[in-house]
Parts: C-alpha cells; structure tokens; sequence
C-alpha cells in the first residue's frame, strides 16, 4: 500500500492533523527567522560580538576553545542529562489518561488511543519550559557582559594573561549555560514524547530526542539536513539489525557525543551574548528562542511520528540535505555506527584470552 492510500485511510481528525504538520514542515524547512532589529542595529551586534570572539580567541591559554569546552561540559551534561530523563513524570502522564477512562497501563498503550483524546490531554508544555529558559538566559547574560572582555571605549581589556580570568568567566558562564538549555530542552522532548506515548528511558527514544534536539538548535543553513537526519535515525531503528540490540552503554556514549557537539554550536552562538548593557536582553531572548523552538519542534515531530506509527508511513530521507555538508552538521547515525564497531571490538578484545600454548581459548 502507498502513502496515498495509508493518507485516504486516516481519519478526517488525524488527515487534518497530518495536514497541519507538512504545513509546519514546509515554513520550518523553508522560512527565514525574521528579522526583529533594524539592519544597523543587528550589525553593530555583530560587529561587537565578533570582537568578543576575537578577543576570546586571542586571550593566552585560551586558543583551544573547543578543547575548554569538552572539558567543561563533560561534567554538566553526564548525570545532568540521566537526571532530566529520568524524572520525566510518567505516572502522572498514564494517570492523565485513565482520568479520561481510557485504558493505558504503561506510556507505550497511549499509542492505541485517538489523537483527538491525546490533544485533550496533553498540556501546554512549552510555554513552561520557555518560561525557564529566560530567567536562566537572563543571569547568563548578565554575568557574560560583565566578564571583562571589552573595556571603556570598547578596546581590548589588556593583552596578557590579567585576561584570562574575564576570558575564562564569560566562557564558564556561556558553558554553563549551553549545558541548561540542553538539558531543558531535553526533558522538554521527553515530556513531551511520553504524552504520545513514547518512554524517554528506552535507548531507541534517547535516540530520537537528540535528533529533535538537533534540529531544535540548528541553524538557518543546517535545519533541512537535521529534519533529514530524523528520518535517517528513524528508519534506522526500523530496519538496520544492527541497531535491534541497542544498549544503554553505547546510547550514553552516543548522547554525550551529540550532547557535546550541540553544546559547543550553542556556545559559540552565544557568544555575542558577551557585550555590555545588551548581554542581558540578548541571553534571555537567545534561551527563550532556542527553548520556544525546541518544544515546537518536538510537538509537531511526536506528532508526526505517531501518525506513521499508526498508518504505517515510512519516513524518507532527502538526498539533497543528506548530500548537503555544513560545518554544524551532527551525524547522529554515524556516531550510533561507530559506537556499535567500538562495542564489538571491545567485546572481541575480552573474549580473546590468549592459551598457555599461545593460541586461543573460548
């Protein structure tokens, strides 16, 4: 059966539904972020938060941002991110429905049920994430435009190392920073998953969330090849046997992975957040964007994917945006190959035990 016939099949609330989302597609995929500031506003911003990058770059000791930044993130993002998966309330999601009379035991029975019920439902998450995400963006920005990188008159604040300590400020801050959105964002797509029926702590969903996080934080030019890296994860975990098996221990090597490398784009964005006086609005308007598109993203993505759940629609990739390379560009699905070799290897490794003769010995 095509796609046009599991289309006819659906139901005129569901049809509707599913219209609604390749209209989201469409905009999200083609449209460009508007503009709020005036063209001379938004390049005197630029042309201040390149110095502060510049000045970042310069500072002695601090050339190895990315290196910095490993480093730093490392310890935020570990048990940060098992923690916002783990208190997703999924009890409270299953009591949501049996208010409703309807018959689920565990998440994965809310994928038996209508949409229309689920729309019922399911609360307005995003605006709560959102509303988080300002506040925290506020102090961020508050305490990187204080960091000392730019002086009276707008000069470099000294040459030599009494700049580190204002370097090394802005960059903890902005890391810190980085890291909350993340890990906001990614409870975020968990409670949001779990009401379509979804259970955050299975290692495929891991899996996915950190495709919807991808695309939620990709830029103008990397958005189409993130969409197109959802749909490469999602026929992934249908069809390659390899990953049938997935464990926690190659899906938490994966997530820190992927975690770092959006971190790192988050952070480097962020870095015009370091500028006197603007810094504020600037990291609470950064968070609260990033935040606001990450819960939109994941709505209209649950949503999609439990409609092909349902009716059977495969997801099929673009050979343009799987072609296309950018800078920013995540591989999801190459990180998973890569990990899955690195376990069997290691697993190969262990169950090689050399014989006194010097062969082997199962």
């Amino acid at each position: 059966m095509n796609g046009d016939q599991m289309l006819g099949e659906m139901t005129p609330y569901d049809r509707k539904a599913w219209d609604q989302i390749e209209g989201w597609r469409e905009k999200r995929l083609t449209a460009r972020t508007r503009r709020a500031l005036p063209e001379g506003a938004r390049e005197r911003l630029r042309d201040a938060g390149q110095k502060v990058r510049s000045r970042v770059e310069a500072v002695p000791g601090l050339p190895d941002f990315e290196s910095i930044f490993l480093k730093s993130l490392e310890a935020l993002v570990g048990l940060g991110g098992r923690t916002a998966v783990a208190t997703v309330p999924k009890k409270t999601v299953v009591k949501a429905y049996r208010k409703q009379d309807a018959e689920v035991e565990e998440l994965e029975d809310i994928r038996q049920l209508d949409l229309a019920l689920i729309d019922k439902v399911k609360p307005r998450l995003g605006l709560r994430y959102t509303a988080f995400a300002g506040a925290e963006g506020a102090g961020a920005g508050f305490a990187a435009s204080g960091g000392g990188l730019l002086a009276t008159g707008g000069t470099v604040a000294g040459a030599g190392a009494g700049a580190a300590p204002g370097a090394a400020l802005v960059i903890g801050t902005l890391v810190a920073d980085s890291a909350a959105v993340l890990l906001a964002g990614q409870r975020a797509i968990a409670h949001i998953g779990a009401y379509y029926g979804y259970d955050p702590e299975h290692p495929d969903e891991q899996l996915f969330m950190l495709g919807v996080l991808n695309l939620g934080t990709a830029s103008e030019a990397g958005k189409v090849v993130a969409y197109a890296e959802i749909n490469k994860l999602v026929q992934a975990l249908a069809r390659n046997a390899t990953w049938d098996q997935l464990n926690q221990s190659v899906v938490t090597k994966v997530v820190e992975k992927v975690f770092t490398r959006l971190g790192f784009r988050l952070t480097k964005a962020k870095l015009g957040q370091a500028v006197p006086v603007m810094g504020i609005a600037i990291g609470a308007g950064m968070n609260t964007r990033f935040l606001k598109r990450i819960t939109d993203d994941a709505e209209h993505l649950y949503r999609e994917r439990f409609l092909r759940d349902r009716y059977g629609i495969e997801a099929k990739s673009d050979p343009v945006a799987t072609d296309a390379d950018t800078d920013e560009d995540v591989d999801i699905v190459d990180i998973v190959d890569a990990e899955i070799v690195d376990e069997d290897d290691e697993r190969e490794r262990h169950d090689y035990v050399p014989s006194a003769e010097g062969g082997e010995r199962d």
